[in-house]
């Protein structure tokens, strides 16, 4: 059975502020962030949007909370790859003995239908997430991205 909202945490030994930066700045992004590493952050305000570079092309994703150094919160648009089903990327950020809980949730996944081939593009997706994060880690900790995505 596919989850409505797919999930990760991760713990980075860095301040807040510091992991806030690496996840809304587009010169960091690209550090830490899957094969194309590009993302287009011009504005951190609500209903701003993020040019993110991929495979398919540019996607535009409108952001829906800012909230320094807490939240943040995108969309991203229908897409016939993902079955053509928005979703919302939050990445939400707590303060946790000296470092930093990022926890990483997308949701839209209850719109698919319950299938087999539904079911293997979600562990997919959900194995992909979790890399980007331990390369999140990896980046702010000064280490070697574990994962090189191509």
């Amino acid at each position: 059975m596919i989850k409505p909202i797919l999930e990760h945490d991760i713990w980075i030994d860095v301040p807040r502020e510091r992991a806030w930066r690496a996840i809304t700045e587009s010169e960091q992004i690209k550090h830490w962030w899957g094969a194309e590493g590009y993302a287009e952050i011009t504005e951190l305000t609500a209903n701003a949007a993020i040019k993110f570079g991929t495979g398919d092309g540019m996607i535009f994703a409108p952001t829906r909370r800012v909230d320094p150094p807490h939240e943040f919160v995108y969309e991203w648009p229908p897409h016939p790859r993902y079955f053509s089903v928005p979703f919302v990327t939050r990445y939400k950020l707590e303060e946790e003995k000296g470092g930093t809980r990022v926890l990483f949730s997308e949701s839209g996944f209850e719109a698919w239908p319950d299938d087999e081939v539904r079911q293997a593009c979600f562990d997919r997706i959900s194995g992909e997430f979790r890399m980007v994060l331990e390369n999140l880690k990896a980046y702010l900790e000064g280490r070697h991205l574990p994962h090189i995505f191509d």
